[in-house]
């Protein structure tokens, strides 16, 4: 168990972290804010939004159960595929309610799904490239769970604003709430494990930030 100054210790970086990426990203704000208000309206165009969320949530859980499948595995890797299972399914109920029909995760029901799909497997792809000779497969997983979750985590922010603007009624606050629980398990487990470094941090949030700015520009025109 940490103790209280080890816990504080965790917590300031990841707040220093988190305070960093939202300064990185506030000029990309007014657009995705622009986009999600021009979406949620729109009941086909979001159900299609809300699917591809959910497309995006089941990648991630099918991900970590495809490479975290040893005998290792412990409690908290299951807690997290599990949650992330349930998040691709309550977007999943939410974009079926939203569009009236049942949906499947091919392209018609989807917002630029060769997008969505590209931008996970090549920030796979970097964090694989650069811990591959220098960590285990555990410190892949970690680092790409936590950068995913510091843009999951400022998307759905922005999107639960722009629900509650529009009068929609689906609310993200419990995903919002288990998104956050997640980023700081994974710096948690990460620093546990010796291999939480802030120069590799910054260059994985780097690299993520170009890759979610070409999914952006694709729901855009999707969504034009």
């Amino acid at each position: 168990m940490l103790t209280a100054d080890e816990n504080r210790l965790r917590l300031s970086w990841l707040d220093d972290a988190l305070a960093r990426f939202e300064a990185d990203n506030d000029a990309y704000v007014p657009g995705t804010r622009s986009l999600l208000n021009r979406i949620v309206p729109a009941p086909a165009l979001h159900a299609r939004l809300i699917n591809t969320l959910s497309m995006l949530e089941h990648s991630g859980s099918h991900k970590i159960m495809a490479t975290r499948h040893s005998a290792t595995i412990d409690k908290a890797t299951l807690k997290h595929v599990a949650e992330e299972a349930q998040h691709a399914w309550f977007m999943k109920r939410q974009a079926e309610r939203c569009a009236g029909r049942q949906m499947t995760y091919a392209a018609g029901d989807l917002l630029a799904p060769a997008s969505a799909r590209m931008y996970f497997q090549r920030l796979e792809a970097v964090v694989v490239r650069l811990l591959g000779r220098q960590c285990g497969s555990q410190a892949a997983y970690l680092y790409m769970s936590m950068i995913v979750e510091f843009r999951a985590l400022w998307f759905y922010r922005l999107y639960e604003q722009c629900l509650k603007w529009a009068g929609h009624a689906m609310s993200l606050k419990r995903l919002i709430g288990e998104e956050r629980h997640h980023l700081i398990d994974m710096a948690h487990r990460l620093e546990l494990a010796g291999e939480l470094s802030d120069a590799r941090g910054n260059h994985f949030l780097d690299e993520e930030r170009k890759l979610f700015l070409k999914f952006l520009g694709a729901l855009q025109r999707a969504a034009a």
